[in-house]
């Protein structure tokens, strides 16, 4: 099964779980500190059913591994103390902001999903970016094959908000990139060569040439 096969599905519950914080801010007005204590809460549904879809994906990876996957969808306090703060600091209308914070929820569950069994595991991951991704996803996208065997040291796993890329796992062989992720690999040089090292830099260079 390919990514393709789960990101639509990921997609689907982060729209509804959107939709859900969206009414919930409407109706409770939650401030920063309520926000950090119930946020989670609020989305779990959705967040709990895009971990048992990404395990189930994960599961049909690779090459008859008696490995069995399971979902991971608690949320970091940091990452809710990030996006807590977030959602108030405008100048979008909270309402607004939350849905957005949802939506990366979602995806969340997913890409911890992922890495947290590649984990346990022993297997490598690779950050695989679509084709229409901003160029701070360029910027941290893997560009170049990968062996299951690899450290996954060099992927980044920061996403910034509305983010959509996926973490994947490389269960057996090596992973290809497809074609637009290699021609991305040349302008991503190009920017280190320049002397941008830093992935926020590194974008701001491609954004730029």
């Amino acid at each position: 099964m390919s990514i393709d096969q789960l990101r639509p599905e990921v997609v689907r519950l982060a729209k509804r779980a959107s939709i859900h914080a969206y009414n919930w801010m409407l109706r409770d007005e939650p401030d920063v500190d309520e926000l950090r204590e119930q946020l989670a809460e609020v989305v779990s549904v959705y967040t709990q059913s895009v971990g048992v879809l990404a395990a189930d994906w994960y599961n049909n990876q690779g090459d008859g591994s008696s490995y069995f996957a399971f979902p991971v969808d608690e949320v970091p306090p940091e990452r809710l103390d990030n996006l807590s703060a977030w959602i108030h600091a405008g100048p979008q209308r909270p309402e607004s902001r939350i849905k957005t914070a949802a939506h990366t929820l979602a995806f969340d569950a997913a890409r911890r999903t992922v890495f947290g069994n590649a984990q346990a595991e022993g297997v490598a991951v690779v950050r695989y970016e679509y084709g229409d991704s901003c160029e701070k996803c360029i910027a941290r996208a893997t560009t170049a094959p990968k062996a299951s065997n690899s450290s996954s040291d060099d992927v980044a796993k920061d996403f910034h908000h509305s983010c959509e890329g996926m973490l994947v796992p490389v269960r057996s062989g090596l992973w290809q990139p497809p074609e637009y992720a290699r021609a991305w690999r040349t302008r991503v040089k190009a920017a280190r060569r320049a002397g941008n090292t830093d992935p926020d830099d590194i974008a701001k260079w491609l954004s730029a040439n």
